[in-house]
């Protein structure tokens, strides 16, 4: 996923969040995964959601280009 600014250029911000850090355990839950995921949000609206194993990076890349050629300003 960090390689995701480099392939769309600075209008993609990629924040990784490791289930260890404070709060984690409650966010994965309130996403519906199990132990971890990708959302992609252009600003409060979730675009984009894979839960745990059944993420395919490249259902990723079309979600996040689809979002840009929409006019979104920025993908986070």
């Amino acid at each position: 996923m960090s390689e995701l600014p480099a392939e769309f250029g600075d209008r993609v911000k990629v924040e990784l969040i490791e289930n260890t850090a404070p709060g984690a355990e409650e966010a994965i839950r309130a996403q519906g995964f199990t132990s971890h995921g990708l959302v992609i949000r252009q600003g409060d609206r979730i675009v984009f959601r894979a839960a745990d194993h059944s993420l395919r990076m490249e259902e990723a890349r079309e979600a996040i280009a689809r979002a840009l050629a929409a006019g979104a300003a920025r993908v986070n």
